[in-house]
């Protein structure tokens, strides 16, 4: 997992690998008015973004996940939640993994670190890396967020 500020994203370009991220950047700093549900591709299947605009809620209501294939950018735009996060071997899967959603689900479980996210933020979630989005911060109704789906072969880590 990497936490930052949005100013500092362009520092973790060298991360990437046969692809450009610039585009990805630029577009993340004028993205604000694109409605929610949108989906926009910079490399096809293996670098796209979804914005998204979602209500936070109760802890007991949200899952925690891990991803296989994809490492996530959550960038955050507005609003506020708190993103659970444990690493992936502490967690007890409770359903099959969905090889097209690339989504893994897991029984209720502690977390280790609690992320409070707002609007300036942005944190790579990688495979290792069981995380539970939506979770109210006890202020913010809502989440205005931007999810980049990053294949793992486009990134050196």
């Amino acid at each position: 997992m990497i936490l930052d500020t949005h100013n500092n994203l362009p520092h973790y370009a060298p991360l990437f690998r046969g692809v450009d991220p610039a585009p990805l950047f630029a577009w993340l700093r004028n993205c604000r008015d694109v409605g929610g549900d949108t989906r926009v591709e910079f490399a096809g299947d293996k670098l796209f973004v979804r914005v998204l605009r979602r209500e936070t809620g109760a802890r007991e209501s949200f899952k925690w996940e891990t991803h296989r294939e994809y490492v996530d950018l959550q960038y955050i735009l507005g609003g506020g939640e708190v993103i659970e996060w444990a690493p992936a071997e502490k967690l007890s899967a409770d359903a099959a993994y969905d090889v097209a959603a690339d989504l893994q689900f897991y029984a209720p479980a502690a977390a280790d670190a609690l992320l409070a996210m707002r609007d300036g933020l942005f944190v790579f979630l990688f495979p290792g890396d069981g995380h539970k989005p939506l979770v109210s911060d006890g202020h913010n109704r809502q989440i205005h967020k931007i999810v980049a789906k990053i294949h793992k072969s486009l990134l050196v880590v």
